[in-house]
């Protein structure tokens, strides 16, 4: 594992134990000044974008780091196979992205099953970014038990890409989506992905 990433698992942890912990003001005080020192020592040299596979490039399971680079995002494991999308959450999700006591928040199955479905397209070779996602919540999803995200596409007309995925746990399936996928122009397609740009001090 990268630094990059093993550092963003990190920060994952302290988001998730930082929801719930319950120490006292002092020591919270102590992890605020501790955070933003190094905070303000990651500050000092930044990308303009996360890394990632650019739009014009079909992306595969070995590529799918930009997601797993990324704190802010829940951490998958994604495979494509025979055309399909699967991924999986093996720990579940903890209490910061709760909605319901106990239960994940729609919004985050949302973003679960949309940055598998787009990656999905992407794997297919289009470059293309989501028009509409419809959703179908069948049941409540728990907090802290293994999650699986499965995605297909359906059909393709022009430059429109229809996909169907399905959130799983324990065998349910808990939240279900139609989306949409916009292939983009060309003139879009260069401005959208680009190369990653190498580090640049951050401005003072």
């Amino acid at each position: 594992m990268s630094a990059r990433r093993s550092l963003a698992v990190a920060v994952r942890e302290l988001a998730a134990v930082m929801a719930v912990t319950d120490v006292p003001e002092r020591e919270m005080e102590r992890a605020d000044a501790a955070v933003r020192a190094l905070t303000a020592m990651l500050r000092e040299r930044r990308l303009d974008d996360v890394p990632r596979t650019p739009y014009d490039e079909a992306v595969g399971a070995r590529d799918y780091g930009w997601h797993l680079d990324n704190p802010a995002l829940p951490g998958l494991t994604m495979v494509f196979e025979d055309g399909r999308a699967s991924a999986e959450v093996p720990d579940g999700l903890g209490a910061a992205y709760a909605g319901p006591p106990g239960k994940l928040h729609g919004g985050v199955g949302a973003l679960l099953l949309d940055v598998v479905l787009s990656s999905l397209v992407q794997h297919h070779g289009v470059p293309a970014v989501t028009a509409s996602l419809t959703l179908d919540y069948r049941a409540p999803t728990p907090l802290d038990v293994p999650l699986r995200i499965t995605g297909e596409v359906v059909a393709r007309s022009g430059r429109k890409v229809e996909t169907v995925g399905t959130l799983w746990c324990d065998g349910v399936a808990t939240v279900e989506a139609r989306g949409l996928f916009v292939e983009l122009r060309r003139d879009d397609e260069v401005s959208a992905a680009g190369a990653v740009p190498a580090p640049s001090p951050a401005p003072r």
